[in-house]
């Protein structure tokens, strides 16, 4: 460029944007749905709340309860009533009778069937507990206890869509069992899971690190809110592990706080140890949700200096869920309540985080939705996301979970 008999230069330097431009987005997203989340908060402090309660019964699928208003009518003005909504259902079993009659060929549809198979497949399995249970005698002078166990079977597939390899779909089978034995030393369960006790909190079940069988024994007796788990996992070489978890629940006006902090060792893998804490908060059926956790573990450590990363096996995730929920499921699992799975039916936006001290991994941002297939044991999950990696240059990524989940929860009883 000329200019009065001088000459200028100009140097443009041109980005690739595409990354740049989706991590920004993502980072906008998160940004603008907390502040949304602050302004909903403070503003619900003159409404009337609709906390949902969560009791502490197992086997138990609700919705959430109307409180009383937490605002008092200014004298000399009228008062205002809360809106009327109609009483939320209160789901105390997922195994009920269909007809009066027990009998397979009276029983009419496809519907009537499989209802009845759910039934008598869980009363088969809980008359077994029982018996063995019933060898322990209870102390003199004490009854017997007697507490309904409970199972949960899902079936989840994931489809990636990919940009040069076209779809990469994966499968799951998630198998989850509370199995009571309260005569067994009075409060003793016996527990068969595939879920893995040492993934970040945000994580779904396909992520799981190990997906093997583990049985284990839990006591809760020392003290409240305290358990510890041993047990073994099921591989061609069973592995032994140790799990102790404190775990209380805290309702302050308006609010659900969950802390958690679990330490556990597996003879393979090592020590390790995640943090948890919950914040949920109910208006009406909407519900905002807020959870952070952080990790630290043996084997993330030496991966860590083998990758020469400088994290030294600190880990942690960020997850903010916003949705609608007409039914819940009394989720005991902290992970499960920090991912927004104990919503039975009802939709929501999930935003997510993941990453180190000194690296972030992966933004998430999706949307989820859960419906009753049958009644109230049989449940639908469809869930769109989009993510953006580290691993791969912060390109996006499109994924769609799926899955149906049957619940077998029996009434509990004393």
């Amino acid at each position: 460029m000329k200019s009065r008999g001088k000459e200028y230069m100009v140097r443009m330097t041109v980005f690739n944007t595409n990354s740049i431009l989706s991590v920004t987005t993502a980072r906008r997203i998160i940004g603008a749905t907390v502040i949304f989340f602050v302004l909903q908060c403070i503003g619900s402090k003159d409404a009337y709340i609709f906390a949902q309660i969560a009791e502490k019964e197992q086997g138990r699928v609700h919705d959430e309860k109307s409180d009383h208003p937490q605002t008092k009518p200014i004298e000399g003005l009228p008062s205002v009533e809360s809106p009327t909504q109609p009483e939320p259902e209160l789901i105390r079993e997922t195994v009920e009778p269909v007809t009066v009659t027990v009998s397979w060929e009276n029983t009419k549809g496809f519907g009537e069937k499989i209802d009845w198979i759910h039934e008598n497949l869980y009363k088969t399995v809980q008359d077994q507990v029982e018996r063995f249970d019933y060898w322990f005698k209870p102390p003199q002078g004490e009854q017997r206890i007697v507490e309904l166990s409970r199972f949960r079977v899902g079936v989840f597939g994931e489809v990636e869509i990919k940009d040069d390899e076209g779809l990469d779909v994966k499968q799951v089978l998630d198998f989850d069992t509370d199995i009571e034995l309260p005569n067994m030393k009075r409060r003793m369960k016996i527990i068969l899971t595939t879920n893995d006790p040492t993934t970040l909190p945000g994580k779904d079940v396909i992520e799981q690190r190990d997906k093997s069988l583990r049985a284990a024994a839990v006591a809760d007796q020392w003290m409240r809110d305290l358990s510890v788990a041993i047990g073994v996992r099921a591989r061609w070489k069973p592995e032994l592990f140790v799990n102790a978890v404190w775990s209380p629940t805290w309702k302050t006006e308006n609010w659900l706080v969950y802390p958690q902090q679990k330490i556990y060792w597996e003879n393979e893998i090592g020590l390790g140890e995640i943090s948890t804490l919950v914040f949920d908060h109910w208006t009406n059926r909407w519900n905002t949700r807020f959870s952070t956790s952080i990790k630290w573990s043996e084997q993330d450590r030496d991966n860590d200096h083998q990758t020469e990363r400088k994290d030294e096996g600190f880990r942690w995730s960020e997850v903010f869920i916003f949705g609608h929920a007409k039914e819940l499921i009394d989720e005991i699992q902290l992970g499960r309540v920090a991912s927004g799975e104990d919503v039975a039916h009802g939709w929501g936006i999930r935003l997510a985080a993941f990453g180190g001290f000194h690296l972030v991994d992966e933004y998430r941002a999706g949307i989820f939705y859960r419906r009753p297939l049958r009644k109230k044991w049989m449940y639908l999950l469809v869930e769109p996301e989009i993510n953006w990696r580290n691993e791969n240059n912060w390109n996006h990524e499109w994924k769609i979970k799926f899955g149906i989940e049957m619940l077998f929860w029996g009434k509990k009883e004393r």
